[in-house]
């Protein structure tokens, strides 16, 4: 569907993926939010939006991946300036004696890693940032 925003037209699609998660397409950039997360981005002011930035998990952040869960990093598959795809397998996280594959959900070139491999991590820690 076609919207019109602040006298600019979007190209918007929005549909639910599994878990309670959403992915909203605008003009062909993937955003995902948890369940209740948009109705937040309702208030946001669109001059106030830096330019590069994504919206993910309903919040602004600089264009990053971040731990989804507490855990181990156990592998890490990309260096610093490689250019990521989506979907691109970035780092493998153990949690609860679990492999988790973090998987890039934006495109970019690789600016910064801010894990090694066996670092403890939190959930929401950021673990690579792309520019």
């Amino acid at each position: 569907m076609k919207i019109e925003i602040f006298g600019k037209s979007y190209d918007v699609e929005i549909s639910e993926i599994k878990e309670g998660k959403i992915k909203v397409k605008i003009n062909g950039e993937e955003y995902f939010f948890s369940e209740g997360e948009l109705e937040k981005l309702t208030l946001l002011e669109e001059e106030k939006i830096p330019k590069k930035t994504e919206i993910i998990r309903g919040t602004l952040v600089e264009k990053e991946i971040r731990a989804p869960i507490t855990g181990i990093i156990s592998e890490i598959f990309v260096s610093e300036g490689e250019n990521i795809r989506v979907g691109k397998k970035v780092l493998t996280l153990i949690s609860m004696k679990m492999e988790n594959e973090i998987i890039a959900e934006s495109e970019g070139k690789i600016k910064e890693i801010r894990v090694r491999k066996d670092q403890f991590v939190n959930t929401n820690d950021i673990l690579i940032i792309l520019e």
